[in-house]
């Protein structure tokens, strides 16, 4: 049956375009905040000044030359902290932030995701992703105070989690930003973290992908009725139940990440094979009654 093939290669498309989502805009509640006075004051600040603003303590960081410089504003080893962080945002500010001749690029606020090493012995893994905002992901020219947003890295695949974050601004070109405190933000009870998702899309819509297909090709064939007919009830009954979780996850007010990947892949399920199931039995009894009008014709 064609069209339940496309459809079932439909819904691999679907539920694994659930692995490649990412809720950017619910970074969710605000896990800790780093405050520069106080990273001052325990010795865990090297570089730049802390000034107040508006009756909050910012650091300031000026470059007089064109030498490229990669300062380390931050790091972050508390397992519990790292686990639950999904981004880091803080609120930057810029005064004549030049690129120099020469140079890689801008300046920009990087994110550094350090991993335990493979094999024993070896150096750790790092991953870095740019700090992500509304108008633009690197820092130049006059601004005024703008948020920068910037996501976790975690492998996806194996679910790791970082051993440590690091903090850093590399500077390209003379200037003068100005950095609020530092907010990790996270998902305090979450089912499952949105990173997961991509192993939970990926494995799940392969899954029924496959199944889906493989269903196809047997009602094509007119094989395996009581099987397939049995498939298509149980697709019915899982939707049904994704569909129910989504909804439970919806009232208990869980992450877009969690009821994203219930709902959309619930009502898919029940919408392809609720509407393909009085086709299916059709189809089977078509290829029956074919079957017995060939035996009476030729009198077997």
């Amino acid at each position: 049956m064609k069209k339940l093939i496309q459809i079932s290669l439909m819904l691999w498309f679907v539920s694994s375009a659930v692995a490649q989502e990412s809720p950017p805009q619910q970074p969710g509640k605000t896990l800790r905040v780093y405050d520069w006075k106080d990273l001052a004051r325990q010795h865990e600040l090297s570089v730049g000044e802390v000034i107040s603003m508006d009756g909050i303590s910012v650091l300031k960081i000026e470059k007089t030359n064109d030498s490229p410089q990669e300062l380390t504003l931050l790091k972050i080893s508390d397992p519990s902290v790292i686990e639950k962080a999904n981004f880091l945002r803080c609120d930057v500010k810029c005064e004549n932030v030049q690129v120099a001749a020469g140079s890689s690029g801008p300046s920009r606020l990087r994110l550094l995701s350090l991993f335990p090493p493979a094999a024993p012995g070896g150096d750790e893994g790092s991953a870095e992703q740019l700090g992500r905002r509304a108008v633009g992901a690197t820092i130049y020219g006059t601004s005024n105070w703008r948020p920068c947003q910037i996501g976790v890295a975690r492998n996806v695949m194996f679910v790791d989690f970082p051993v440590r974050l690091e903090v850093r601004l590399s500077l390209t070109g003379p200037g003068t930003i100005y950095l609020r405190p530092i907010k990790l933000l996270g998902v305090a009870g979450s089912w499952w973290w949105p990173n997961q998702i991509g192993l939970i899309g990926g494995i799940g819509g392969s899954l029924i992908g496959c199944l889906g297909g493989l269903i196809g090709l047997l009602i094509s064939m007119g094989k395996a009725r009581n099987f397939v007919l049995a498939a298509a009830k149980c697709f019915i009954a899982l939707g049904i139940l994704l569909t129910i979780a989504g909804l439970v996850a919806v009232v208990f007010k869980q992450p877009y990440a969690v009821w994203y990947a219930l709902l959309l892949p619930g009502v898919v399920l029940i919408l392809v094979f609720s509407l393909n199931l009085h086709s299916i039995q059709r189809r089977y009894d078509e290829l029956e009654i074919r079957r017995m009008t060939s035996i009476d014709a030729t009198g077997g």
